[in-house]
């Protein structure tokens, strides 16, 4: 990620939003344009407001909250619902694809190969 660009948002936040708005995390940034660059800056700003109201990183749609799916809740020191954050090797809350995990400039990806094309 590069600082320059882009900058404080966090890793979590990274893959968060990049799997939200179906962005494959390998993308090149010169390549994404300036509608996504707006898509992805809305959303890191909704996310972001909704994690300082409830104190903790949560960015998971209500439909797929546990307890609309039936599955259970999970269980880790962030606390908040995720979609891919290190989530690797267990499905896809979407499309039950493994996810997957990649250490790109000494930081981790966590991506959906499915739904991030």
């Amino acid at each position: 990620m590069r600082q320059d660009i882009v900058s404080g948002v966090g890793n979590v936040y990274r893959a968060e939003v990049l799997f939200r708005l179906g962005i494959d995390p390998l993308t090149a940034g010169r390549d994404v344009d300036r509608k996504v660059w707006l898509k992805i800056w809305r959303d890191l700003v909704t996310l972001m407001r909704i994690g300082v109201d409830i104190g903790q990183i949560d960015t998971v749609r209500s439909k797929h909250l546990p307890e609309r799916t039936g599955r259970a809740p999970r269980v880790d020191r962030h606390g908040g619902e995720v979609y891919v954050y290190r989530r690797e090797s267990q499905p896809c809350l979407v499309c039950s694809t493994p996810i997957l995990k990649r250490e790109v400039a000494a930081r981790n990806l966590f991506w959906c190969p499915t739904c991030q094309k």
